[in-house]
């Protein structure tokens, strides 16, 4: 029998929780992590973040699991949660029974959701008071970091009745250090020019593409590899990290795209595609 755990994970299980509670940093570094899709560990000096994390089986009709691999750990054996951010309620970007299982094993981390999503989570049990509400433009404030939430066009932008978004990209402000959160999103006209204005250091940008046949089936698609490799460089982002590629078959993508475009079009800008599990420090 295959064992998808040393076929898939660079480090997953306790090796993998331990080196991330351990790794230690400086106010001019971060730690990251890649949990595949889209889910990443973000650790600086003073907290530990994880963004858009799925851990579900995520069992098809067929009582088969749709993942191409398993997930690096049970969300239970996670003690070391400070913040969660969710950038659109989607159940490989907002998984419920992951959430609820990190609100449990971790007692002191906050989850920060699209507003119009704050209901969803309290009715699966987490407290009002740990769920923050985001909002375009609204910056949430921490001891340590800033959170400033952008809009994302997951194909179009999509508000609810009271004009606040379902999808939300994430600008997280470290004090030396600024990272986007892409989540799902398409490139648009004005992107670009919105994010330059950061000064981002690293960003984290889906590849996985649209096309008439996905959304046929209900996939509603992100931008394309040359499409990410375009933004990275308008924006200046100092390194970009492909995600959204690997995770659900016939809506995966070959990162050696995202490579080739890279190195033909902007062969001085610097990019990492990251091995599952595996742990990248970023300086400044």
């Amino acid at each position: 029998m295959r064992d998808l755990y040393s076929d898939y994970w660079y480090k997953y299980g306790e090796e993998l929780i331990k080196e991330i509670e351990n790794t230690a940093l400086s106010e001019n570094s971060i730690a990251i992590w890649y949990l595949g899709q889209a889910s990443i560990v973000i650790k600086g000096a003073n907290e530990i973040i994880y963004l858009d994390p799925f851990f579900s089986d995520f069992i098809g009709k067929n009582g088969i699991s749709r993942r191409q691999f398993p997930p690096p750990f049970k969300p239970e054996q996670l003690f070391h949660v400070n913040l969660v951010l969710c950038s659109h309620n989607h159940i490989d970007h907002m998984d419920l029974p992951t959430l609820k299982s990190i609100a449990s094993s971790s007692p002191n981390a906050l989850f920060i959701v699209p507003l119009p999503f704050i209901n969803t989570l309290s009715k699966e049990g987490i407290n009002l008071s740990r769920i923050i509400g985001a909002q375009a433009w609204k910056s949430i404030k921490f001891s340590s970091i800033t959170i400033t939430p952008i809009p994302a066009s997951h194909e179009t932008y999509e508000l609810d009745n009271e004009g606040n978004y379902l999808c939300l990209s994430y600008i997280i402000s470290f004090p030396r250090i600024t990272i986007y959160f892409a989540g799902d999103t398409i490139e648009t006209e004005g992107l670009a020019g919105m994010l330059k204005k950061f000064n981002i250091d690293v960003a984290f940008l889906p590849i996985n593409g649209a096309d008439w046949y996905r959304r046929r089936k209900g996939i509603i698609g992100n931008m394309n590899a040359r499409e990410a490799a375009n933004i990275s460089a308008e924006s200046n982002i100092d390194l970009v990290i492909p995600i959204h590629f690997d995770l659900f078959k016939g809506n995966n993508e070959n990162p050696s795209h995202f490579v080739d475009y890279m190195l033909e079009y902007y062969p001085n800008k610097k990019f990492h595609i990251m091995r599952l599990g595996e742990r990248f420090i970023y300086m400044k």
